[in-house]
């Protein structure tokens, strides 16, 4: 400052700036301006002004540097967000950190549900260390007919507008209109004023455009038409027009808000600053990027459930593979057919854990590009069973249309071959029904004249010599080929069921009397443990008794000389009918059941011995079912076999 300026009393050039620029800093560091007048010459003035100044700067840097510790913390809170369930969750985590952090009275942040016209979030009051946050939401839409001068509440209208609003008379600008009730209703009673601001999108999304009209005509953000209507349009076509537009703008891909924040003060609080404003769009640009990240993180964890959702509901199963026929992934119905989880091979050769098979057919497809529908082959289960299946296949391809992958669905055939079995067997019997009704008359005739000639024979023949034995082994023949006969007609003509309730412990022991002489004969032991505690049974006695026979024969003809044959009876628990069941059992101590003839043990004309009709076990297990039991076997290698029967109390089988 020059001396001459200084005599003469006279304001250097740009004084009179630097004195509204103090004043403009006062502003924002706190309310008030400065008093009286500044002479320049007087040198206790310019320390006060000094003073002043270097007191704004401080108090601007320790508030700079409060608030940048605060924004800091609040973008982890932010980051935490992104692990959140949904919109509710996140927006009641933000408010309650800006009550905390910052102070705020009152805070509230609501986020755009475009689906629904709405915006949704969380109001958070604090009062001391109480805090208290209600769930806020609030329609974006106004419908039809409405009065187009109709105030929709602050924080819409700063929504629509798309700029930080500031209202000091919340009387005038209500934040927001509630219906009767609303748990916010008596808060908002006592607001004095409100700032708002409007979240913005990433510019990463949007397009490049310097006024608000991002998608053309129809955008209404920022249009003033919004709350002001154009003279001469009537208000019903106004508020028409309006509301098209609102869902046009929110359908619009590029709606640039995420939503809205915003601060609230009591009536009689001082009323929100500059510095609130610009503290407000500090936090509004620090939280808005969190925010879309956990929103993003949410859609992808939805899309990502729905994925699975719908992999996990398909009959069919799925595999996939990268380009080296690793398995990437495969759906619950894949699990479930192949006998293995997901995470147990995840990333190893299809092939190497499937079968040859489908690892040629994938292959083919990966590297020839030979997709496939509907191909049978057999896959190779977990445990090494074979699994019959109809394959198909599809390249997967990226957005350039390059593969990366294959998908393998395939149908489990097991159900529809073994349906196809038994129909094949029901043709044979069928037609063996037909064929013993036809022939086993004539059959047995023969037969019956050959064993009376064979009697008459025998009363002529020495006891001792060829001839006897040669006339014997006729006998036996023929009494063999009757069995079979009889069996036929088992099969072919089942007799019906003469259902009795009585104790199957009386079934047992008349059985093995019959059977003394076969055990004797191969000096078998017999034991038989007949709980008392069983229950009497709704049973057919002579055709019960035949499943007992047939089943301690066998046992005894698969066991070693002098062993033991266990015959048990007691009550058992039958989940798979409904109540309570009697058990029957019968054990030996034979070599067991091959795993490879489990499976088709209870066919027709399947046996394992030499001379083997293979229609006892076929009857044994026909006569159950229509009791309405369950046969089942249990064998190990070298550990014999049991085979089980379980009759229900109350018994739902058929009677024929």
């Amino acid at each position: 400052m020059s001396t001459a300026h200084a005599r003469e009393g006279a304001r250097p050039p740009g004084f009179d700036d630097l004195l509204r620029r103090l004043e403009e800093v006062r502003e924002l560091s706190g309310p008030g301006a400065l008093a009286g007048t500044f002479d320049p010459s007087d040198p206790d003035a310019m320390v006060r002004l000094l003073g002043e100044l270097v007191d704004a700067l401080e108090r601007s840097h320790r508030r700079l540097i409060e608030s940048h510790v605060q924004l800091v913390s609040l973008r982890e809170v932010a980051n935490h967000t992104a692990s959140a369930a949904d919109d509710d969750e996140t927006t009641r985590t933000v408010t309650r950190y800006l009550a905390r952090a910052f102070g705020f009275a009152h805070v509230f942040l609501l986020l755009v549900d475009r689906d629904a016209g709405r915006l949704q979030g969380a109001w958070t009051a604090r009062q001391g260390e109480r805090e208290a946050t209600v769930p806020l939401e609030l329609p974006l839409i106004e419908e039809a007919g409405t009065d187009p001068t109709h105030q929709p509440g602050a924080i819409p209208r700063t929504l629509w507008l798309n700029r930080a609003v500031v209202h000091h008379d919340a009387r005038l600008h209500p934040p927001a209109l509630l219906p009767d009730g609303h748990p916010l209703g008596e808060r908002l009673e006592g607001i004095g004023a409100t700032v708002c601001v409007p979240l913005p999108r990433s510019q990463a999304v949007l397009p490049a455009a310097d006024t608000p009209e991002l998608c053309g005509e129809r955008c209404i953000l920022g249009d003033a038409a919004l709350l002001a209507p154009p003279p001469g349009v009537s208000a019903r076509e106004a508020s028409a027009r309006r509301e098209l537009r609102q869902r046009a703008c929110l359908a619009c891909e590029w709606m640039p808000t995420l939503g809205v924040i915003g601060i609230a003060r009591e009536a009689g609080d001082p009323t929100p600053a500059a510095s609130d404003l610009t503290l407000l769009e500090s936090i509004a640009l620090s939280v808005a990027p969190m925010l879309e990240t956990a929103r993003l993180t949410q859609d992808l964890r939805r899309s990502e459930r729905f994925r699975q959702h719908v992999l996990d509901s398909m009959a069919s199963a799925l595999v996939v593979v990268d380009m080296d026929g690793r398995i990437l992934t495969f759906n619950r119905a894949a699990e479930s057919q192949l006998g293995v989880n997901e995470d147990e091979v995840r990333g190893q050769p299809f092939g190497q854990c499937f079968g040859a098979e489908g690892e040629a057919v994938l292959r083919g497809t990966l590297e020839h590009g030979r997709e496939v529908r509907r191909e049978e082959l057999t896959l190779r289960a977990h445990d090494g069973t074979p699994l019959p299946v109809s394959l198909t296949t599809s390249l997967l391809r990226n957005e350039r249309r390059g593969v990366y992958g294959a998908i393998a669905t395939f149908v489990d055939l097991t159900a529809l071959k073994r349906a196809e079995e038994h129909a094949r067997q029901l043709d044979r019997l069928a037609a063996l029904g037909r064929f013993t009704s036809s022939v086993a008359h004539e059959i047995r005739n023969p037969l019956t004249g050959i064993a009376a000639g064979i009697q008459y024979l025998s009363r002529g023949a020495p006891e001792a010599g060829g001839e006897r034995e040669n006339l014997d082994f006729i006998m036996h023949e023929v009494r063999r080929l009757d069995r079979i006969v009889q069996d036929l007609f088992d099969i072919t003509h089942p007799r019906r069921l003469q259902l009795t309730a009585a104790p199957l412990a009386d079934t047992v022991r008349r059985a093995t009397q019959c059977l003394e002489a076969l055990l004797a004969e191969r000096e078998l032991r017999l034991a038989l443990e007949l709980s008392a505690r069983a229950a009497p049974v709704p049973h057919d006695p002579d055709q019960l008794e035949q499943v007992v026979i047939n089943l301690v024969k066998n046992a005894a003809e698969a066991s070693p000389r002098g062993g033991l044959v266990r015959v048990r009876v007691e009550p058992a628990s039958a989940a798979a009918h409904g109540g309570r069941a009697v058990r029957l059992s019968v054990s030996d101590e034979g070599p067991g059941v091959p795993p490879e003839h489990r499976k088709t043990l209870f066919e027709p004309f399947v046996t394992t011995k030499p001379g083997g009709s293979g229609l006892g076990l076929y009857i044994t297990h026909d006569i159950v079912k229509r009791h309405g039991g369950r046969l089942a076997l249990s064998s190990e290698p070298g550990q014999g076999a049991t085979f089980t029967v379980e009759l229900p109390l109350e018994n739902h089988g058929g009677n024929s």
